[in-house]
């Protein structure tokens, strides 16, 4: 059965340790990537803090750069989406990638950079990260719970008319009404969970579960532990619960993956990387998912948002 996983953070790794999509000290690797079923994966250039990183938009570069580079070194089984119709031109024995910016830092405050980085392929960008930037507060941003500013919004209009996708994982509440009210697209949370299974601030609440639902958007479960359940170690059988609850929610038309493989220092039992989508599929099946219902959920209900917006 074929995946799409919505989110991982290999790119930093690939960049930051001088390494390459062979090595499989990461997550996320070419061999894992085929041996899970994947077909197609979002690769996040992750901004991280200023402090941490320098200039935002020099640092997001440097990411975009180094997955062409990626892409260069792996011609025959990297193939690179920029709309709907180049998923037909994935060759059997490829991967399609999907390149995106987690941290709307990037943009600087200026909405030409948002041109730009769309004419450089970026066809996603998750708004915040967990602080405040020029667009909207962060999940983490306890104190003044603001949502998005007049450049959030101009940006929310922006992504619309150049047909990228809005991915509300990591923003304040406030800021994700907000994205919610201006799009006029479905509007995804590429790797999140529920907060009825495990209260952390980082997961959504059931109304907006609801909300994602009623505009056509997806909820990709992400697989990082602290995110799945309130003790020390996590299972599959945590991830099930989180696609139960939700599909219990919402239907099965609401969710996919969106892993956080090579983001999260930390992994369920079991779960090595993306050679255990295979496990979760199987786990599925036995509770008696039927087939099409899992097949919505690893790769149609993104395939139907993909279609929905990269025209």
């Amino acid at each position: 059965m074929r995946i799409i996983d919505g989110h991982c953070d290999t790119l930093t790794h690939i960049l930051d340790n001088s390494s390459n999509l062979h090595d499989k000290s990461n997550h996320v690797s070419i061999d894992t990537l085929l041996e899970g079923g994947v077909k197609i994966q979002f690769f996040a250039a992750w901004i991280g803090p200023k402090r941490r990183y320098g200039p935002p938009l020099q640092r997001g570069i440097k990411l975009i750069d180094r997955y062409y580079t990626m892409i260069n070194e792996n011609p025959n089984l990297l193939f690179p989406v920029l709309r709907y119709e180049d998923i037909d031109m994935v060759k059997s024995n490829q991967i399609g990638s999907i390149l995106t910016v987690e941290g709307g830092d990037i943009l600087e405050g200026e909405i030409s950079n948002l041109r730009i980085i769309h004419k450089l392929g970026v066809r996603l960008i998750t708004l915040t990260w967990n602080n405040r930037n020029e667009i909207s507060d962060g999940i983490m941003e306890t104190n003044s719970r603001s949502g998005l500013s007049s450049f959030g919004i101009s940006v929310i209009r922006e992504m619309n008319r150049l047909n990228m996708i809005i991915d509300v994982s990591h923003i304040s509440v406030q800021g994700f009404w907000d994205a919610i009210e201006h799009s006029v697209d479905p509007v995804i949370a590429s790797h999140s969970n529920a907060r009825t299974i495990c209260p952390h601030p980082r997961n959504l609440e059931d109304n907006q579960i609801l909300a994602l639902s009623k505009v056509g958007g997806i909820i990709g479960i992400n697989f990082y532990p602290p995110f799945l359940t309130e003790n020390n170690e996590a299972s599959i059988e945590d991830i099930i619960r989180h696609i139960e609850y939700i599909a219990g929610l919402v239907g099965v038309d609401s969710l996919g993956f969106g892993s956080d493989f090579d983001g999260i220092e930390q992994l369920p039992i079991g779960v090595a990387g993306p050679q255990a989508f295979p496990k979760i599929i199987e786990r599925l099946l036995q509770l008696n998912y039927p087939e099409r219902d899992v097949q919505k959920i690893c790769y149609d209900n993104y395939l139907r948002v993909i279609k929905n917006i990269l025209k």
